[in-house]
C-alpha cells in the first residue's frame, strides 16, 4: 500500500505539465481569473491555450505575395488584439506579424506611386495611351498582394483595353506641319514622336514615303539647337566680374543674338548675361585682365570620385575654378596605375585666378611627375594635395627631386601598403626601394 502511494506521488512529480500554476507576475487579477477558466497545454517549455494557438496559426497563414494578404493580416491583427496582455506574451511569432504590418505600409506607398503615375496624364492627352502602357508594365511586375493595394479605379483602367488618342492621319499631319522657326518647335517634335510611338505600340502602321524622314531631320535639328545653346550657356558661365572685359561681354552677347529664337529659349542663364550687359558689374579695362578660358564640360566634380584620362603613362584631369564653384569639398582623382590624387577644397587655393585647372601625373618606373596649373601657372594650396601610391614595400622611401638632380626628403606617411605624399605645390618625386 505504501509502495502504491509512492508510485502515485512519483507519477505526479514526473508529469508537471499537467499542473497549471497561475502567473504571479504583474498580470492583473482579471487576467489570472480568465486563465483559470482556460485549458492550457504544455509544449516546448511554453504554455499555450486555444486563443494563443489560434493567433499563432493565423499569423502563420499570412503570405505577403498572395491575394489574401490583406484579409489574413487583418484577421490575425483582430485576433491578437482580443488576447489578454498575458496571452500576448505567449504569441511566439509576433515579430512576423509586426514585419507584415511594415510590409503593408510599403505596399501602400508603392500602390500610391502607381495611382499617381496613372493620374499624371489626362485621358484626353496624346500621351495618355503611352502613360497607361508604361504604368501597366510596372503594375504587371507586382505580386498578387501588392496589386490589391492599387485603387479599384486604377485597376479597372490597367485591366481594360486602351487605344491611342490619335490616328495615322493626325500623326502624318502633325509631322508635315513641323516648323523649325516656331517657338514650340521642340515640343511639336516631341509630341509627334510620342504619337507615332503610341500608334506603333498599338498596331503596325506604315507612314507615307518621306514622312518619317521629315521627323528624323527635325529631331536632328533639335539636337543641333541644344548644342548651339549649350555653347552660349558655357560662354556666359565663363564670364567673371574680376577678369572679363566689356569686349568679352560683347562677344558673348553677339553669340547669343546669333542664335535663333528657338535656340535662345534654351539658354537658362541668359539673365546673367543681361546683368553684365546692363552694367551690374564694374569690369576691368581692356588689356588689364586676361580673358577667362571656356570652362570644361568634363571637369571633375567636388566631393566626387573622377577617373583621370590616360595617355600612355600620363593621366590628366580638369577642375573648373570659378567664383561660384563649391569650395569646401575635395576632388578625388583615380588612375589605373595604383595612384590616386587628392586635390583639397578650392577654398584653400592661393591662386586668385579663375579658369580651368589642369592636373597631370606621370609615372615612369620609380619617378613620378606631378603637375597642377591654373592659367599656365603652377598652383599652390594652403592645404596639402595628396598622391596616394599603392602596393609599395613598407620600407620604401620617397624623395623630392629638383633641377640638377638635387633631392630632399619628401613629406609622406605610410599606412599598410600605401604611401601618402603630401605637397602644397606640384613637383617630381622619386621612389627609393630600400
Amino acid at each position: 500500500m505504501k509502495n502504491k502511494r509512492k508510485l502515485a506521488l512519483l507519477a505526479l512529480v514526473a508529469v508537471p505539465s499537467l499542473i497549471y500554476t497561475a502567473p504571479t507576475t504583474s498580470a492583473s487579477a482579471a487576467d489570472v481569473s480568465g486563465h483559470a477558466k482556460t485549458a492550457y497545454i504544455y509544449n516546448n517549455n511554453y504554455y499555450y491555450n486555444s486563443n494563443v494557438t489560434n493567433v499563432v496559426q493565423l499569423i502563420s497563414n499570412i503570405n505577403d505575395t498572395y491575394y489574401s494578404f490583406q484579409a489574413n493580416l487583418e484577421a490575425a491583427l483582430k485576433a491578437y488584439n482580443e488576447l489578454t496582455e498575458t496571452e500576448k506574451q505567449y504569441v511566439t511569432n509576433y515579430s512576423t506579424l509586426s514585419n507584415h504590418q511594415q510590409t503593408r505600409v510599403a505596399y501602400r506607398k508603392l500602390a500610391a506611386q502607381i495611382d499617381e503615375k496613372l493620374a499624371s496624364v489626362e485621358s484626353t492627352s496624346v500621351n495618355y495611351y503611352q502613360n497607361v502602357m508604361e504604368t501597366k508594365d510596372w503594375y504587371n511586375t507586382l505580386n498578387a498582394a501588392q496589386k490589391t493595394f492599387v485603387s479599384a479605379e486604377s485597376q479597372r483602367i490597367l485591366n481594360s483595353y486602351i487605344t491611342p488618342n490619335t490616328s495615322i492621319d493626325k500623326v502624318v499631319n502633325k509631322i508635315q506641319l513641323l516648323n523649325s522657326s516656331r517657338i514650340s518647335f521642340h515640343q511639336d517634335v516631341a509630341d509627334a514622336r510620342a504619337e507615332l510611338n503610341a500608334l506603333r505600340k498599338h498596331t503596325n502602321v506604315s507612314l507615307p514615303a518621306g514622312v518619317e524622314k521629315i521627323l528624323l531631320d527635325a529631331e536632328q535639328l533639335v539636337v543641333k539647337d541644344k548644342a548651339a545653346a549649350k555653347e552660349v550657356e558655357n560662354a556666359i558661365a565663363a564670364l567673371s566680374p574680376k577678369t572679363s572685359t566689356a569686349q568679352d561681354v560683347q562677344a558673348v552677347k553677339t553669340a547669343f543674338e546669333a542664335l535663333t529664337p528657338v535656340q535662345q529659349q534654351l539658354v537658362p542663364n541668359v539673365w546673367t548675361l543681361a546683368d553684365y550687359v546692363n552694367g551690374k558689374y564694374d569690369l576691368p579695362a581692356k588689356g588689364n585682365a586676361k580673358k577667362t578660358p571656356t570652362f570644361s564640360d568634363k571637369a571633375a566634380l567636388p566631393g566626387k570620385i573622377t577617373a583621370m584620362t590616360r595617355n600612355k603613362n600620363t593621366y590628366t584631369a580638369k577642375i573648373n575654378v570659378t567664383d561660384s564653384e563649391n569650395s569646401t569639398e575635395r576632388f578625388v582623382l583615380t588612375t589605373k596605375s595604383n595612384m590616386t590624387v587628392i586635390i583639397p577644397p578650392l577654398g584653400t587655393l592661393l591662386n586668385e585666378d579663375t579658369g580651368v585647372m589642369e592636373i597631370q601625373i606621370t609615372r615612369n618606373l620609380n619617378r613620378i611627375t606631378f603637375q597642377a596649373t591654373l592659367n599656365n601657372k603652377p598652383v599652390e594650396f594652403e592645404a596639402d594635395m595628396e598622391i596616394i601610391l599603392e602596393n609599395l614595400p613598407t620600407n620604401a622611401s620617397i624623395v623630392r627631386t629638383y633641377d640638377f638632380n638635387e633631392q630632399t626628403p619628401a613629406d609622406y606617411t605610410v599606412e599598410g601598403n600605401r604611401h601618402f605624399i603630401q605637397t602644397t605645390t606640384p613637383g617630381t618625386f622619386q621612389i627609393v626601394r630600400n
